[in-house]
């Protein structure tokens, strides 16, 4: 039977152990060691008894068990494993339960395209390769008999060597597209291959050799060839939404798809990163004004300056992510990230239901759009619908298997949301490197609801260390908590004020 504990699961049929980031490389003698303190959770198991289990028949020095645990406690929150010493070891974990029927694979033919090799000797044509990438995606994306692996996570094979079948495993998919590019002056040649991954077969391969200008007509040819290869097991259904398409507005310029990806990858949540990313936008729109994903980077990037206090004048922020994003559907009202920008504007100004619909709106756009989907998810917790809201963020997981840590941490909060402050605990525990004010305060409200104050306030005391003006009344602002229901909200200020955040600010002296 398979068990799941708090943001991870044991396969004991595989013998495989999955994580929130996906498959843990685990040892055999260590997966038998984790199985065995899991059957009895909250006991203390004897050496003798682990080494019985694990080794029954065989003579094995003490030290050995030592390295096994330890490597365990490098893999899963240290916490979940303690020593009692002169007797053995225990799981205190989050408590392990049967695992749940997996969803099986999708009904859909499943995608992923790997980034673009750059063959053109000149390092600065990455930005471009990632570019047309991203653009092969988003045009994929927008069939919903489709489902497309983000594009965020297959830049994880940015600087790996893997074989077709290897990706398309490791990302659960079975067709993987993959290419490379070489520019030469105004010249431009693209390679392109589609790979079955289930048998590392070879469905067709294509170069073009064009003008720089026509880069967008070969974007196209590529995903038409993709369509025309899979629509003929799916009753011709995407062969002919590809014939009857209205080619996507904006994709004009390569300068300025080429400043929207450096957008992009400036982005990185602090002030320096947003004002990058900022003059960069400002660029790709002076080249092309009809590019709608410039102008909903710049609606986001506005409003995350209103909402963590980086912004002159948080009325004139909000005001400017609001226009940014009308003027975004007013370019493209297809572009899923124009209504991405709009909902967001909406669930931070309190608009709900708007938020919602916009939120729809642009999954219907792009269903397989990881970061829309994560934030629908943390919108629905905002409003009460936290069944919902676990369902979208861990499809979003599922979308961008190499998904960043946020969407960790939104996970964490929506699970304090929905009241399973085990798996909250669990989710915010398996952070390897995010530490951020607001996942330390949903931390801390986690600890406090599940009765362990002194980590509450041990989170308190972190959260104060990043952000020295935390308190209950800026964390539980509407600005920053836009929760649809008073009862949700008093939920946080509860098991805040439990963990010990300062009510408000000390008085100036």
């Amino acid at each position: 039977m398979d068990l799941e504990f708090g943001n991870y699961r044991l396969k004991r049929a595989e013998r495989q152990l999955l994580g929130p980031n996906g498959p843990v490389q685990v040892s055999a003698r260590s997966f038998d060691i984790l199985a065995t303190l899991l059957d009895k959770p909250g006991e203390v198991i004897g050496k003798t008894e682990l080494f019985d289990a694990v080794w029954p028949g065989l003579a094995v020095e003490e030290n050995t068990l030592q390295v096994h645990i330890s490597a365990l406690r490098k893999l899963l929150p240290a916490e979940m494993i303690v020593t009692v010493h002169g007797r053995g070891y225990k799981y205190i974990g989050p408590k392990p339960c049967p695992a749940p029927a997996e969803a099986t694979a999708p009904s859909r033919p499943s995608i992923a395209i790997l980034p673009f090799a750059n063959l053109s000797g000149d390092a600065e044509q990455d930005i471009f390769c990632e570019g047309l990438a991203l653009n092969i995606v988003a045009n994929l994306g927008r069939f919903h008999e489709l489902f497309v692996i983000d594009r965020f996570s297959t830049l994880a094979y940015r600087n790996r060597t893997v074989t077709s079948a290897e990706a398309a495993r490791e990302l659960s998919v079975r067709y993987i597209i993959e290419g490379s590019v070489q520019r030469a002056g105004d010249r431009i040649r693209v390679s392109v291959q589609l790979v079955d991954g289930t048998d590392n077969r070879q469905l067709w391969t294509e170069t073009y050799d064009r003008q720089l200008t026509d880069i967008f007509d070969v974007q196209d040819e590529i995903t038409g060839m993709i369509i025309g290869t899979l629509a003929s097991g799916y009753g011709g259904r995407l062969g002919k939404a590809w014939r009857t398409r209205t080619k996507s507005a904006g994709l004009e310029s390569f300068v300025a798809l080429d400043h929207l990806q450096r957008a992009i990858d400036a982005c990185r949540f602090n002030k320096e990163g947003e004002s990058l990313a900022r003059e960069h936008l400002t660029r790709a729109i002076e080249c092309d004004p009809t590019l709608a994903k410039a102008y909903s980077k710049m609606a986001l990037s506005h409003l995350v300056d209103a909402c963590f206090g980086w912004a002159d004048d948080y009325d004139v922020s909000m005001e400017l992510a609001r226009q940014w994003a009308v003027k975004a559907i007013a370019c493209d009202d297809g572009d899923s990230w124009s209504h991405w920008a709009f909902a967001s504007y909406h669930l931070y100004t309190s608009n709900h239901a708007v938020a919602l619909g916009a939120f729809r709106k642009a999954l219907e756009c792009n269903p397989n759009d990881a970061e829309v989907t994560t934030d629908y998810g943390l919108c629905l917790s905002y409003v009460g619908r936290g069944e919902d809201a676990v369902e979208h963020a861990q499809r979003a997981m599922r979308l961008n298997p190499y998904h960043y840590e946020w969407y960790i941490s939104q996970l964490g909060q929506i699970y304090f949301d929905a009241r399973l402050y085990d798996k909250a605990i669990a989710t915010f525990a398996s952070l390897r490197s995010l530490d951020s004010a607001i996942m330390r305060v949903y931390q801390a409200a986690s600890f406090a609801a599940a009765g362990n104050l002194q980590q509450a306030r041990k989170s308190v005391k972190r959260a104060l260390e990043l952000d020295a003006g935390a308190t209950l009344e800026k964390w539980t602002d509407p600005k920053l908590a836009p929760y649809g229901d008073a009862a949700y909200l008093e939920h946080f200020r509860k098991h805040l004020r439990r963990a010990g955040l300062p009510e408000r600010a000390a008085p100036a002296r």
